[in-house]
């Protein structure tokens, strides 16, 4: 039974996206110093909130505090857990900051409460552990990331790459250190910063720009290594961000990296359930992000299937999971006291990484290789001219109610996106399909 009791809101900087949980209150929290605007210098980070509340002092199941047979049974990793497939022989690459200190033992505690297979993690430091920043909120970060992506494909292996410092420069330097060691084929990233939409110049590289700015990324070339990720058939993921609507028609700065045409960009729902995890539907979560870039413009792959785009230019979220705390999920981390239920588009984005797994999986079965970039064929094939594809209905919760400042409605959206996965469906048109 969860308890919402003394309230308090805190500030927190951090260049994970805002992180909204509930946690114990007889954790004693440490102070940061919260900001509004990104503009000082190129490694200015975003701000976040916190909202604390007591929980009780271990999980009890319930659908404002998901267990992982719950999301299980929700969008039906549970057929396809229950068909052996779990992830075996894929690897998910998870991309975080400072780490978490106890991480194995925090996954451990989190795979004896929930009976889940003991996981295969590595933990890896590209550059080295000298200068290694120490942050709680990346340490929750991090055991949040590791342990959705293993709920999900909890037969999968784990690669969490930590950065030294949570700039952009070092979180990308993570992708291409995947890459050149080929560690696995779904990366996913639970972070975010200012795409310069309002605050700063990307054009001179003053903060972190967007993907088809050059030096508007610290110097960082990301299309480059999104192009290298595509041809080796890699899935980036990134989170859409937990501010609500952003862009163009908005006052809220573009956040990278969801603002990348490369990546599959994940946003929010709250998610409706029995108390056994039975979907009942989801709607679009309020702070969930989504929105238009100011570059580049519309891709034929959303032009094609006639999305909502009144600015023509790049649309995102592409899909949604669940992100609402008020239908949050259980999580673990020494740091923070223990049992936590959290929410965020940091849980929907490992969510989806661990499902890009289960469909390599099915894949490596059939001969073929693995998805990678998928976004053009989920637009054209599964969801077709204004979602009319038969695909659609069968792969896709459509998430047509509720808004993030952008309204939800049938077909593709701002607030959601294409949906949320039905998973046995989608799995296995993406696992079989050789287009995909």
């Amino acid at each position: 039974m969860l308890h919402k009791r003394r309230a308090t809101v805190l500030g927190f900087v951090t260049m994970s996206f805002v992180l909204t949980i509930l946690v114990s209150a007889s954790f004693a929290l440490s102070a940061y110093t919260a900001s509004s605007k990104s503009t000082a210098s190129p490694s200015t980070i975003q701000t976040a909130s916190l909202i604390i509340a007591e929980t009780d002092a271990s999980p009890s199941c319930a659908p404002s505090a998901l267990c992982p047979s719950m999301l299980d049974n929700a969008y039906g990793f549970a057929s396809l857990h229950s068909s052996s497939v779990t992830g075996a022989g894929q690897t998910v690459v998870i991309d975080d900051a400072c780490g978490d200190p106890a991480m194995a033992s925090d996954l451990a505690a989190f795979d004896a409460q929930f009976g889940l297979p003991a996981a295969k993690l590595t933990i890896i430091y590209p550059e080295g552990t000298k200068n290694l920043c120490v942050d709680g909120g990346w340490s929750l970060e991090t055991s949040l990331d590791v342990e959705m992506a293993h709920t999900v494909a909890p037969g999968a292996a784990i690669d969490l790459l930590v950065a030294n410092t949570p700039t952009a420069t070092d979180m990308y330097q993570n992708w291409a250190y995947a890459l050149s060691h080929k560690l696995g084929n779904q990366i996913s990233n639970s972070f975010g910063g200012s795409g310069c939409y309002t605050y700063c110049n990307s054009t001179i590289g003053q903060g972190v720009g967007p993907c088809t700015l050059t030096n508007g990324t610290e110097g960082f070339d990301v299309s480059r290594v999104l192009s290298a990720a595509e041809a080796q058939h890699v899935t980036i993921l990134a989170a859409a961000g937990d501010s609500g609507a952003w862009g163009l028609g908005t006052s809220n700065e573009i956040p990278i990296p969801g603002d990348c045409q490369g990546v599959l960009t994940v946003g929010g729902t709250t998610l409706n359930v029995t108390s056994t995890g039975k979907y009942l539907g989801e709607i679009a979560w309020s702070y969930g992000g989504g929105g238009y870039v100011t570059t580049p413009a519309e891709p034929k792959y959303q032009s094609a299937v006639d999305i909502t785009d009144p600015y023509g230019t790049l649309a995102k979220p592409d899909v949604a999971a669940v992100a609402d705390p008020n239908t949050g999920v259980w999580m673990y981390n020494t740091g923070w006291g223990g049992w936590l239920v959290i929410g965020g588009t940091s849980v929907a984005c490992p969510i989806w990484a661990g499902f890009m797994a289960l469909v390599n999986q099915i894949r490596a079965s059939k001969g073929l290789q693995p998805a990678g970039y998928v976004n053009e064929f989920l637009y054209k094939t599964v969801y077709g001219v204004d979602g009319t594809s038969s695909l659609y209905s069968k792969d896709f919760h459509n998430i047509t109610t509720g808004n993030n400042g952008w309204p939800a409605g049938p077909g593709w959206n701002a607030a959601t996106g294409l949906g949320s996965f039905i998973a046995p469906g989608l799995a296995n048109t993406l696992g079989t399909d050789p287009r995909a």
